[in-house]
């Protein structure tokens, strides 16, 4: 977070952090400006009065996100594993935080992950949330974005699955934010790669430290796809897998992307015509022969990010491959379903 002198046309910078701090905001006066903090999975409120030195508050360990200053305090919005977002206010001075909305009146006591990591392929440290769970069966979840990361907020469908028995991984692969500049960029013009092998590599931790005997993998559109470059890279890890909103075919789903997507694919992979060799080895559709658990793909008909046609060929293909294969394609629905 810097801020910009108008006249001199200078910066001066107020955080250099290894985390990510992002949605700064002035108070009324102009005396102070504040931030949200992250360093991993938790975040926080930061603040620096001019001329002080930089102080922070936080409702709790979890996720705070669009802070707006008023005369007291600070109003923010607050998620944690057993809250779903919320307005909450927090006194600047004492700390003391209030809430002021309360979307759910359940008093839930769903299992606190743990923020873990563990050694990639190439022995760098990955960070994860672990959800554990008495059974020796497990899932390994795996984000989209990229530039997203699992945090401790409302997440209740990994919390749904530990309640069940299920022990739970949620890898913050090298694309992920919230890690610093370097790690969220270290998967450009590598996708399919060294995300794919940090997602591997937590299969293999659950294994290695007796945590599972049987994983699934699963994940939403970059997730979807990570989730099937683990089943034709590292087939023997997994029993099954579910891509939600996948894409598989770099070349097709940049083709019938919609134009600015197109532009973020270039951004990240190159063009295609002077990197076809990398788009074709990065893309999962290629190598459906090496598929040996069950796979599950559920696509909108109308999603301008991850066309349904990748789903709908890979299906075909895997039918003919001979694979165990289900496909669930919902007809009025884009990148994100509304009707479940």
């Amino acid at each position: 977070i810097g801020v910009f002198d108008v006249e001199t046309q200078e910066i001066s910078w107020l955080t250099d952090s290894t985390g990510d701090d992002t949605q700064p905001a002035w108070s009324r006066s102009g005396k102070i400006v504040g931030w949200v903090h992250a360093e991993g999975a938790k975040t926080s409120f930061q603040f620096k009065e001019r001329g002080g030195e930089v102080r922070q508050v936080k409702v709790g360990d979890g996720v705070h996100a669009f802070p707006q200053f008023v005369s007291d305090g600070v109003i923010l919005v607050y998620e944690d594993v057993n809250h779903p977002p919320d307005l909450w206010k927090i006194d600047l001075e004492s700390g003391a935080a209030t809430q002021l909305t309360k979307s759910l009146d359940e008093e839930l006591n769903f299992v606190q992950p743990e923020e873990i990591s563990y050694a990639g392929l190439d022995g760098i440290q990955v960070s994860a949330l672990l959800y554990r769970a008495g059974n020796k069966r497990a899932v390994l979840n795996i984000h989209g974005g990229p530039n997203w990361h699992y945090s401790f907020g409302w997440e209740p469908f990994m919390s749904y699955l530990a309640s069940r028995g299920w022990t739970v991984l949620a890898p913050n692969y090298r694309g992920s934010t919230g890690y610093g500049k370097a790690w969220q960029n270290a998967s450009r013009y590598d996708m399919g790669g060294v995300d794919n092998d940090d997602c591997a590599a937590g299969a293999k931790y659950l294994l290695e430290n007796g945590l599972a005997k049987r994983i699934a993998v699963t994940g939403r559109s970059h997730g979807g796809y990570l989730t099937m470059t683990c089943l034709t890279t590292h087939p023997e890890l997994f029993a099954g897998g579910s891509a939600v909103v996948p894409f598989l075919n770099w070349f097709e789903s940049h083709k019938n992307s919609r134009e600015d997507l197109k532009h973020w694919n270039i951004e990240n992979m190159g063009y295609p015509e002077d990197n076809a060799e990398l788009w074709h080895a990065r893309s999962p559709y290629f190598f459906l022969d090496r598929v040996s658990a069950p796979v599950q793909m559920i696509c909108g008909a109308n999603d301008p990010r991850c066309p349904a046609s990748d789903s709908l060929d890979a299906r075909d293909k895997l039918v003919e491959l001979g694979k165990e294969v289900e496909l669930h394609l919902y007809e009025d629905e884009g990148h994100s379903f509304l009707n479940i």
